[in-house]
């Protein structure tokens, strides 16, 4: 089963008009975003996160919704990684009953029947394989904004139909990044509103929500058709 088109077989009786999508010159920059907004929410502990981030410094120039990240780009390569590391251990990884706020999406969720299973069946149907590090936390937000990348990337490297990549990008969107990222974004703004990450998590679920809403304009049911 293609994991993009859920139950409902007529939920994959969609179509992806390319005049507004512009694959050609979006995928590449959300691709890059992508891997930004992955870079910035990972384990300072596991990668060098201003040496992965040096690199994508004015990547969000071509998307009209992305300015706030190359300002928190900057943000992460001033503070340096003393702080960074200190601020996330703070909050997403040190605590006596676990970390103060859960940076995986089963824990933020309640542990719903089904959220890594399905997780596991998107990676797998569009052969995304995860490190050894990192099999155990498929819901890890990093992993799961790293995917995207990855769609994003298929996106802009397939050279015929696209579409498949196109439509999970939007279904996983909805499925799993905006069905928590909101409400992570919250409660890190509530326990620690001055830290680094409270600013980066607001500024992620922000341009979620704006590229879900820029996907969605390319994407109709078919035989509707999409006015160009």
């Amino acid at each position: 089963m293609n994991p993009s088109s859920g139950t409902d077989p007529a939920a994959a009786q969609r179509i992806v008009s390319d005049a507004r999508r512009r694959r050609e010159q979006t995928a590449a920059p959300r691709c890059a975003c992508y891997a930004a907004w992955s870079e910035l929410l990972a384990s300072p502990h596991d990668i060098d996160v201003p040496a992965a981030l040096r690199q994508r410094q004015g990547i969000a120039a071509s998307l009209d919704y992305a300015a706030a990240l190359d300002r928190l780009i900057g943000a992460c390569l001033a503070a340096g990684p003393a702080q960074l590391k200190r601020e996330y251990s703070g909050l997403f990884e040190i605590g006596n009953d676990g970390p103060p706020v859960p940076i995986r999406e089963d824990l933020q969720t309640g542990q719903r029947a089904g959220t890594r299973e399905d997780l596991v069946r998107f990676y797998d149907y569009f052969g995304y394989t995860l490190g050894d590090g990192f099999a155990w936390q498929p819901d890890h937000l990093s992993v799961e904004l790293e995917f995207m990348h990855y769609l994003c990337y298929r996106e802009a490297a397939a050279a015929a139909d696209p579409q498949s990549y196109q439509l999970a990008q939007a279904d996983f969107t909805d499925r799993h990044l905006l069905n928590w990222v909101p409400r992570l974004a919250t409660t890190v703004r509530r326990i620690a509103s001055r830290s680094l990450y409270a600013d980066i998590v607001a500024g992620l679920a922000e341009f979620l929500e704006a590229d879900r809403d820029w996907q969605a304009a390319s994407i109709e049911p078919a035989g509707a058709g999409i006015p160009d």
